[in-house]
């Protein structure tokens, strides 16, 4: 065989290395991949905190796709929110018809309400995260968030959850008070099974999330006062305005 035989042979047979960046067909999009990525991270670091370099790691890709996607940091955060409100806006919508559904009971509803939310939370911890983390760094985009998710949120539920105060249920003065109180409560740490196990033993890890759930719906929602007179009244065996 001539040497150019062999090197044609020889080219024929040495596998084409795929392009740096480049992403083969059966593997995730590279831009919606650095979307997950630096979604994580925005929230378990912070802004400041996150790396491009290690984003990009995290997501598969090579470094240089985050500038041809996005062109810099500032702008992936901004498409990292815009993909939080995304996800968001099903769980707003689905609140907004269990606050109007005036067919069931008020209580009912924020009931309902309270267990949408925090279901949401649990499937996507990421968002609740990074909301938790970015509602209060840089005013910018503190701003960023309160206008684009939590804002709407709020609004989605606020005529309910005045409903709820002027009938007792609630005992706030104002909604966005009960919301913010709410939204506290559900927004824990990742960790929180294992901090609360550190003094608490007794509560399994693996409930500790539904007993979470649980006790904000018996501590935040009230029966109302016509309601509590009679339970009372029921307990102590007598009639109601007796």
């Amino acid at each position: 065989m001539t040497d150019t035989s062999k090197t044609a042979t020889a080219t024929a047979t040495t596998p084409v290395s795929r392009p740096k960046g480049r992403r083969s067909k059966d593997m995730p999009d590279g831009r919606q991949a650095l979307l997950i990525a630096a979604t994580e991270a925005f929230a378990a670091q912070g802004f400041d905190g996150a790396d491009l370099r290690s984003i990009a790691a995290a997501a598969g890709v090579a470094p240089n796709l985050v500038r041809v996607h996005f062109g810099n940091k500032a702008a992936l955060w901004d498409a990292c929110l815009d993909r939080v409100v995304v996800l968001a806006l099903p769980v707003m919508a689905e609140v907004h018809a269990i606050a109007t559904d005036a067919r069931r009971s008020l209580g009912d509803r924020l009931r309902d309400l309270i267990i949408t939310v925090a279901t949401f939370y649990a499937a996507h911890p990421q968002v609740r995260n990074f909301v938790v983390r970015h509602g209060a760094e840089a005013p910018e985009r503190s701003t960023q968030v309160t206008e684009k998710l939590l804002r709407p949120a709020y609004e989605s539920a606020r005529e309910l959850f005045q409903a709820g105060i002027a009938a007792g249920i609630i005992r706030s003065s104002h909604p966005a008070l009960f919301f913010a109180l709410l939204n506290a409560a559900l927004n824990q740490p990742p960790a929180f099974p294992m901090l609360l196990g550190r003094f608490a033993p007794e509560i399994d890890p693996a409930t500790a999330w539904t007993e979470l759930l649980d006790t904000t719906v018996a501590t935040l929602l009230h029966p109302p006062p016509s309601q509590a007179g009679a339970e009372r009244a029921a307990s102590e065996g007598r009639k109601p305005g007796a």
